[in-house]
């Protein structure tokens, strides 16, 4: 573990940021408190385009070695991919929001996805050519040392899946259908 994603393409992903944030709300004045807990990763549902029976092999042995719950596997948005640079300058710690780049680094746009070691991760705001600082989402998973390349080419994320119970369809004229929920394993 984990495992390599199958290399069968995507029909369709949902993805989106679950955070952990609590609000209370006066009854009286409607006046509300918020409280944002450290809590934060990458949810996706991904339905793979249909399958001949030779093709859905691979998936089914993907899915099935997973066991559940319990495998890892890395993937990442395959529309996501830029030729960005950055290298880290300075350790940064654990749950920062942003990091300080070297002068040899590109600008990057808001938007734009990257990996350091095994999480994904979002640029948040742009981010001129040279040495500046790197503003992301979600929070640093670990502590990050000087000299860390950040990867911009089909960053990927450590997922695994959000129930023990996956299954596919397969219709009369031996098509399958794969549609499943993951969730980043942190």
């Amino acid at each position: 573990m984990p495992l390599a994603f199958p290399n069968v393409g995507i029909q369709n992903m949902s993805m989106r940021l679950k955070r952990v944030v609590a609000v209370a709300e006066s009854p009286f004045t409607l006046d509300t408190q918020t409280y944002t807990h450290q809590g934060a990763r990458w949810e996706a549902e991904i339905s793979l385009p249909p399958l001949s029976h030779a093709q859905a092999r691979s998936v089914e042995a993907f899915i099935v070695g997973l066991i559940g719950r319990e495998g890892t596997f890395t993937f990442g948005n395959p529309l996501h991919t830029s030729s960005a640079t950055a290298t880290t300058s300075g350790s940064t710690a654990i749950r920062s929001e942003s990091l300080t780049t070297t002068s040899g680094g590109s600008a990057v746009s808001a938007g734009t996805y990257f990996q350091l070691g095994d999480y994904l991760y979002m640029v948040t705001s742009d981010k001129s050519a040279g040495a500046g600082t790197l503003n992301f989402q979600p929070p640093l998973r670990a502590t990050i040392a000087s000299g860390q390349v950040c990867d911009f080419t089909l960053p990927k994320s450590l997922w695994r899946m959000s129930s023990n119970d996956i299954g596919w369809s397969i219709n009369e004229a031996s098509i399958y259908g794969f549609t499943f929920a993951c969730e980043e394993a942190l």
